[in-house]
């Protein structure tokens, strides 16, 4: 769900904005080759990496990107697991596997990946993109954004098996047998000789240990059957319902995205749930472009200048003209969100930039494929011309 809300269904795409216009595009198509090739083991894909990343921003906090660079950009992942979190060294200035420049210095300069045994890989901090959120300045390592949900989620388990299992339990046994006299039951009863009053052995009642329907057992005296009620639990609709609720408001997005169910919402409340959630999944885009995508675009942009790809002056243009845009979503509602925006823009109260905006279109390009589309509307007037102009001849 987080995938396709976030990143869409094709990732984020690059959009270079200069004046050159075939600058733009071989830029933009360079970069897409590249999308292809960019795995150092060559498994992934560039928008692999996008759902890695925000698959472990989410179980992690963190994420970690490495960068090899040489006359191709290539780029791995690594696994939060492997930065050897219970390395430490005081003395070096090293905590949970992070090397720092100094005690009181937030600059990390090296990373120790776990390797096999005691060994260790160290990686130098420019050829790493430690992509967290902290909460603090001089936090060391990411915050799983499930933590706040974590323990929610396996209470609500528990409840669940502990639940399913007496439901089990009670449609398997049926019930069990009692002694009037609370005597206890199973093996040998003492019997006594009324004339000697001695005791005879090997005595037993022989106890029924399945029913079935229409049948009937005969009990000795003294044994009472005891059937067990059938489990009907009364709460547990209530408790899932709430444990998801505060699951979902932990995660930032609504009950009706988190367990599909849209049988008591309205326009309304959908749309506001739906209005907030995006909210939080816009910040999550804009904070991945910034931490992933314009610092790996940087490096790729510059292995091409040191390639003799580019020149210069188009590095230093492009550098200030590129920009990568994320997914926009459908409207809730399309004839009401419509007029809505119809409204705001005559009164001035947005403008047509902002409602494309939400869409995930950038106004520049919305003008190129309106002149695209008036370019085409064009030459099929002219194509319809010549086939009327041709048949009045004939």
């Amino acid at each position: 769900m987080l995938d396709s809300e976030i990143l869409g269904e094709s990732g984020f795409v690059l959009d270079i904005a200069t004046q050159n216009r075939k600058l733009n595009t071989a830029i933009q198509n360079a970069f897409f080759d590249w999308e292809q090739e960019c795995c150092l083991h060559g498994v992934y894909d560039f928008e692999d990496y996008e759902e890695l990343v925000l698959n472990a921003l989410y179980r992690d906090g963190e994420a970690f990107i490495r960068i090899i660079r040489g006359q191709a950009l290539k780029i791995e992942l690594i696994d939060a697991d492997d930065i050897d979190n219970d390395f430490n060294d005081e003395a070096l200035n090293i905590k949970c596997g992070i090397q720092r420049a100094s005690k009181y210095s937030l600059t990390p300069i090296r990373y120790y990946v776990k390797k096999d045994g005691n060994e260790r890989l160290v990686i130098e901090a420019k050829d790493i993109i430690h992509i967290k959120k902290p909460l603090i300045a001089k936090q060391t390592r990411g915050n799983s954004k499930l933590a706040s949900a974590i323990l929610d989620i396996h209470q609500k388990d528990k409840f669940k098996k502990a639940e399913l299992n007496r439901a089990r339990l009670g449609s398997e046994m049926t019930g069990f047998y009692l002694r009037k006299d609370d005597s206890p039951l199973g093996g040998a009863i003492p019997e006594f000789d009324e004339n000697t009053g001695e005791l005879i052995e090997n005595s037993s009642v022989e106890l029924p240990e399945s029913v079935e329907v229409g049948t009937m057992r005969f009990l000795d005296d003294g044994i009472q059957p005891h059937f067990i009620d059938p489990h009907n639990p009364t709460n547990i609709e209530f408790y899932l319902k709430s444990t998801n609720q505060e699951v979902a408001r932990s995660l930032g997005i609504s009950y009706a995205t988190l367990t599909g169910d849209l049988s008591s919402v309205n326009y309304s409340s959908i749309r506001q749930g739906t209005t907030a959630e995006r909210r939080g999944f816009r910040r999550t885009q804009n904070f991945l472009r910034r931490k992933m995508h314009n610092t790996i675009f940087k490096e790729w942009l510059l292995i091409e200048l040191l390639a003799n790809k580019i020149t210069p002056s188009e590095y230093a243009l492009v550098l200030a003209h590129f920009s990568f845009k994320p997914q926009g979503w459908e409207y809730i509602d399309p004839s009401k969100e419509v007029a809505a925006n119809s409204k705001a823009i005559d009164s001035g109260f947005k403008t047509r930039v902002e409602v494309l905006r939400e869409k995930g279109i950038e106004y520049d390009t919305y003008l190129d494929e309106l002149e695209k589309e008036k370019l085409i509307v064009a030459k099929l007037k002219e194509i319809e011309n010549i086939r009327n102009s041709r048949s009045k001849n004939e």
